[in-house]
């Protein structure tokens, strides 16, 4: 699937400020990308019928309703306090950044509400794109390129200079370009909102990738799955745990393979923090922790990503404690669930989905456990 890249809106880091009428171009400068993004969002949709984008900013969802928009007591239905505090910190955050939208960006209240915003940010944050910046189109550069080609060669005419001398400074000039644009490919990084691409649903069980080419001035989107007609095509996010879904897209993978749970377990008597993927199995950073603690590197098999018993008895005894630590149980969870008529709206659905997939993952990294002790690994 392809997209013309102007009918993008494009968060480009050498870009000037393409809405001085609306922000400050100061401040907009100073901006971390997805306040940028959402500005230019909250700018065309105040352009109504004159925007560009007019029918994408018209089909985006009036709000996603994350959790950033949640109480502190629908927080506590998430039943995690790693989340709740992950989400409680993105809200002073947004706050915070609002506050300097109206103090440095020149953007009162009466224009541009808190709900504005965070509507903005919230499409932003789970509808972007990102990749290696690729300077300036091949089409602006063409025109350049025209317009220094006519004014040298009747530079040269008049002048009375060699066409060879003109032709070679040209091309050291295009060379030097294309060389700045490979530099700042490796360094610099630009943001796209892509209609119709961004509609594609996720799944942490695909392959896919999102690229601009440039010298057709399009961004691309491939799968390498197969698809029959009628199919629904998924592309991914990107590997997301489950709290990360809940906490910027408001939704939850039922069958989530780079899902993680998080626990303290304590090994070796020291604390350390552990997470647990769906298999049971401790995740990649987790073992490169381990390993790389001096204290816990004894409590860990070199190679082959295994670890001591210590480890898997801190696993056992994490896990076991946070169930525990749950207001409810899974078998509570599951039997809300079944009975739609007992939810209290979407906040909870999306709080007890979450809950599930926690306690299932907590439950399978117990078995795990215990087979790896053949069935004792409690004490």
């Amino acid at each position: 699937m392809t997209l013309p890249r102007q009918a993008a809106l494009v968060v480009d880091p050498l870009e000037k400020c393409p809405i001085p009428e609306f922000v400050d171009p100061k401040y907009y400068k100073s901006c971390v990308w997805y306040v940028k993004m959402g500005l230019l969002m909250l700018a065309e949709r105040q352009r109504g019928a004159e925007s560009r984008v007019r029918g994408y900013i018209d089909q985006l969802p009036e709000s996603i309703d994350t959790p950033v928009r949640w109480s502190a007591s629908e927080l506590d239905e998430l039943q995690s306090e790693t989340l709740k505090a992950a989400v409680e910190r993105q809200q002073v955050e947004w706050k915070r950044l609002y506050d300097e939208l109206q103090r440095d960006g020149g953007v009162p209240t009466s224009r541009v509400a808190y709900d504005d915003f965070v509507w903005a940010l919230e499409n932003v944050r789970s509808r972007s794109f990102s990749g290696p910046y690729a300077g300036t189109p091949i089409k602006d550069r063409l025109v350049m390129g025209g317009l220094l080609a006519a004014v040298g060669l009747g530079y040269a005419f008049v002048a009375k200079i060699p066409t060879e001398s003109v032709l070679n400074a040209a091309i050291s000039v295009a060379c030097f370009n294309l060389l700045y644009d490979v530099v700042l490919s490796s360094r610099l990084k630009w943001y796209a909102m892509c209609p119709i691409i961004d509609s594609l649903n996720h799944s942490g069980r695909v392959s896919s990738n999102i690229e601009y080419e440039y010298f057709k001035d399009t961004f691309v989107v491939s799968t390498e799955s197969a698809y029959a007609e009628g199919d629904q095509v998924f592309i991914s996010y990107g590997a997301k745990s489950n709290e990360q879904l809940v906490q910027y897209y408001g939704f939850v993978l039922e069958d989530n393979p780079h899902d993680a749970c998080v626990v303290d377990a304590e090994v070796g008597g020291e604390v350390v923090r552990l997470a647990i993927m769906p298999n049971g199995q401790l995740t990649a950073e987790t073992m490169a922790m381990l390993e790389e603690n001096g204290a816990l590197r004894a409590g860990v098999k070199a190679g082959g990503g295994k670890f001591s018993e210590a480890v898997n008895v801190g696993i056992y005894e994490a896990a076991k404690k946070a169930l525990a630590s749950k207001g409810t149980s899974l078998a509570d969870d599951v039997r809300l669930l079944e009975a739609p008529g007992m939810i209290r709206g979407a906040r909870q659905r999306l709080a007890l989905e979450f809950r599930v997939s926690q306690k299932k993952l907590l439950e399978r990294a117990i078995e795990v456990a215990e087979k790896r002790r053949g069935g004792g690994a409690g004490p």
